[in-house]
């Protein structure tokens, strides 16, 4: 009997057992199947990528690099940093949201939209080579161009105050430029004294866009629309003067060896053809970019221009292009799934 019953408590020991093992099996499982699908959800979702460190940003910053808005999930619209030729570097990836970005000497400016009145208002920060506001304000507007000029003492900024694009018939602009160490105003071109062939250029429907700086950042070009016609205008900030230069240029581009403005230029059939004007002779190159760009472009060298559109193939949301500055060559995705581009020669 004592065998008997032996054996019996020895069965169910072992009946308990194995459940528990089975209990513990499952339960692992339930764990690892639930553990992969939130990681999958939060894939799916989105999870943002982790910032770069500090040492990350001082390594690009070192040497020249490129700054541009991450145009793919999970970071987009974020500002990220990557080798001039981006090929041969991860990127750094900041947490600094913008719609328009410009840097340059160790200051940057970001135009984004106001969360609140995203329709009608502007969020204007200019921030450091940390990527952290220093100066912010919000303002009336949509945002459009955006340049921090090359020794980064100023910063100008344009807003549409009414219309969306610069083809709308009924559309005012306000080009604002700044002091990237205060933050304080230095004035709207529209209070600036303007000039043509020689006399005082005056009208109460100005529009200025576009602003671009030379070195001695004194000086400056803009776009200036004056009912249909539409000029390039050369500034000088301490007398606040602007002159006129030539005809159909819009958002220009000043190169670095400061010889040529490259601008996307009003066609008869209503495209923007992106185009080389050179300022000593006022000769005009078209590139060879044959779809039509809204954009202020950026200068990757004096060979080469860099903007952005839309990349059908594979479809993208909007990537970087270059194109050679003299006319001849093709149109090339520079960097997939970017915009905004900024060139950092320091």
């Amino acid at each position: 009997m004592k065998g008997s019953s032996s054996r019996k408590i020895r069965q169910r020991i072992f009946i308990w057992v194995v459940l528990g093992c089975l209990a513990l099996a499952v339960g692992y499982t339930s764990w690892v199947v639930a553990r992969a699908g939130a990681s999958a959800q939060a894939e799916a979702q989105g999870t943002p990528l982790p910032t770069a460190s500090r040492n990350d940003l001082e390594t690009l910053q070192a040497g020249p690099h490129l700054l541009f808005l991450n145009e793919a999930e999970p970071d987009l619209g974020k500002v990220k940093l990557a080798a001039l030729d981006p090929s041969f570097s991860p990127g750094a990836q900041t947490a600094l949201p913008c719609g328009r970005v410009h840097f340059a000497a160790g200051n940057g400016v970001c135009l984004m939209a106001d969360a609140s009145a995203p329709d009608t208002r502007i969020q204007v920060t200019l921030f450091g080579p940390d990527f952290q506001p220093r100066h912010q304000f919000t303002t009336d507007g949509i945002l459009s161009r955006t340049r921090v000029s090359p020794d980064g003492k100023y910063a100008a900024f344009t807003v549409f105050i009414s219309g969306h694009s610069y083809q709308d018939a009924n559309m005012s602009t306000a080009t604002v430029l700044l002091d990237t160490a205060t933050g304080v105003s230095l004035g709207n071109l529209e209070d600036f004294e303007t000039r043509k062939d020689g006399q005082l250029y005056q009208a109460p429907e100005f529009n200025f866009w576009g602003v671009t700086f030379a070195r001695n950042s004194n000086r400056f070009y803009a776009t200036l629309k004056h009912g249909k016609t539409i000029y390039l205008v050369q500034g000088d900030l301490a007398a606040r003067k602007l002159t006129v230069l030539h005809e159909n240029v819009e958002c220009p581009s000043l190169s670095p060896d400061e010889t040529r403005i490259a601008f996307k230029k009003l066609s008869s059939s209503g495209n923007w053809q992106l185009t080389v004007l050179d300022l000593k002779t006022m000769k005009e190159t078209a590139l060879a970019e044959t779809e039509s760009i809204d954009d202020q472009v950026e200068w990757l060298d004096n060979q080469r221009i860099l903007y952005e559109k839309i990349d059908y193939d594979p479809p993208k949301w909007v990537s970087i292009f270059v194109v050679p500055a003299d006319g001849s060559g093709k149109p090339e995705v520079f960097l997939p799934n970017a915009a905004s581009p900024v060139v950092v020669r320091e």
